[in-house]
């Protein structure tokens, strides 16, 4: 790895850390520099405003905010099998990267109109390959007549809550990030169970 390429990695790794914690409006330039070990002329060598480093931050979570969905949607596993593998693939990544929710949503919330939903996969690798998924399952009968779109939003909402409301929870529940994180895993089989509860047909 060249030089330039290991200072850019250092700079983004030190805005992304105080971009999720800061947010756009609260993070600052010197902070970010300082935390990168490089000077603030340096910093806007790289990147001339904190806007342009803030969308290049928020544009490399948004493609991991639904890790590699595209894919499971377009297996021939049955609807399922499908979600089964999201709710695993998410959570996991989600224990690892627990306050991306919250940062991805709380952007969108204040900037959507900056262009920064457009940058979510949501439509295309999600909403159209889950709907397109669900409609093929239900015609080969393995599936109930369910809105796909509320068992969608039902399986986001689920998988999603618990990391939003994280600090909430782990205060009443009275547990530190490795209970929270156990909790979450052990929420897998939950979700799995819950599932297939409702989709597979007798």
């Amino acid at each position: 790895m060249t030089q330039e390429a290991s200072t850019e990695l250092k700079i983004l790794k030190a805005a992304e850390d105080i971009f999720i914690r800061d947010g756009i409006d609260g993070a600052r330039m010197q902070e970010i520099a300082d935390t990168a070990g490089i000077n603030k002329a340096m910093l806007h060598y790289y990147f001339r405003s904190k806007k342009l480093l803030f969308e290049r931050v928020f544009a490399e979570k948004a493609k991991y905010f639904f890790p590699e969905v595209s894919s499971i949607f377009q297996t021939d596993n049955s609807m399922v099998e499908k979600l089964e593998v999201f709710i695993e693939k998410y959570i996991l990544f989600m224990n690892e990267n627990p306050f991306i929710p919250f940062f991805i949503i709380s952007t969108v919330n204040k900037r959507g109109n900056d262009g920064f939903i457009e940058k979510l996969p949501f439509k295309e690798a999600i909403a159209q390959n889950f709907i397109k998924s669900y409609a093929d399952d239900l015609k080969l009968g393995r599936v109930p007549e369910l809105d796909p779109m509320q068992l969608l939003l039902s399986v986001l909402g689920m998988c999603i809550f618990p990391y939003l409301s994280r600090p909430i929870l782990m205060h009443n529940f009275g547990a530190d990030e490795e209970v929270f994180e156990d909790l979450m895993l052990a929420r897998i089989d939950e979700l799995k169970r819950y599932i297939r509860k409702i989709l597979i047909v007798d």
